[in-house]
C-alpha cells in the first residue's frame, strides 16, 4: 500500500492493490483492471502533486 496526503486540498489518496481510494470531504474509489494500471495512475498523481509548488501562485 502507498499513500499520499495533500494537506492544502484536504485529500488523502491511497493505492491498495488495483484500487485508488480518495478521501476528502467525500470518499470514492477507482478500481482499475490491474495493479499495474493503478500504479501508473497513482505515480502520475504523485508526480503532479510534487510539481504543484512550481506552477501555482
Amino acid at each position: 500500500m502507498q499513500a499520499i496526503e495533500i494537506e492544502e486540498l484536504g485529500l488523502f489518496v491511497e493505492l491498495k492493490n488495483s484500487t485508488i481510494n480518495i478521501e476528502g470531504t467525500k470518499h470514492f474509489s477507482l478500481e482499475f483492471q490491474s495493479e499495474i494500471l493503478a500504479g501508473i495512475w497513482f505515480q502520475t498523481l504523485l508526480d503532479l502533486v510534487e510539481t504543484l509548488p512550481e506552477f501555482t501562485l
